[in-house]
């Protein structure tokens, strides 16, 4: 995946590469129809004066306004955070205006679990959990899609940096 080429060292190959669950979207989604629903009402409801087309645009810029804060911008957050596993690191990159990112060496990992509830079974999507031998000591990735076969990825990484000899 191009995008995720940025993140790899010379001598690292992607792996994995995931964004959060499309479910991150639905309360944003939700308000967006009603932002809708509110200024359409507003703008059928402006009574018929001189003043009404003034009144109009208002309702009309601030519903864009509401639009763009309560669903636009997460909509970036969304797209922006990623979650990367290559063959020697586990990457979080997030942000689209101020970015932010952490990165775990997999020879840290000391151990990786996953939490989902019933919905998010469902759903197929939950939390994993990276515990690492660092300052930071664990990451833990929000709304993962199928987190299980993305543990089992990261331990087959890990058991392939086992199996490597010393000094490669």
């Amino acid at each position: 995946m191009p995008i995720a080429d940025r993140y790899l060292a010379e001598d690292e190959e992607l792996v994995y590469y995931t964004r959060q669950h499309w479910t991150t979207l639905v309360s944003e989604f939700v308000l967006l129809l009603l932002v809708v629903a509110v200024t359409g009402a507003v703008a059928w409801f402006l009574p018929d004066e001189d003043w009404a087309d003034t009144a109009l645009w208002v309702v009309l810029g601030l519903g864009v306004l509401a639009a763009l804060w309560l669903w636009l911008i997460p909509m970036l957050q969304w797209r922006s955070t990623v979650y990367v596993l290559t063959t020697r690191r586990l990457h979080k990159r997030s942000g689209f205006l101020t970015k932010a990112g952490r990165s775990i060496p997999l020879a840290r990992v000391n151990d990786v679990a996953y939490s989902a509830n019933l919905w998010e079974r469902i759903m197929r999507y939950g939390t994993l959990t990276v515990q690492s031998a660092s300052e930071q000591g664990k990451m833990t990735l929000r709304h993962v899609p199928d987190p299980e076969m993305f543990k089992s990825k990261i331990y087959q990484q890990l058991d392939q940096l086992d199996d490597e000899p010393a000094g490669t």
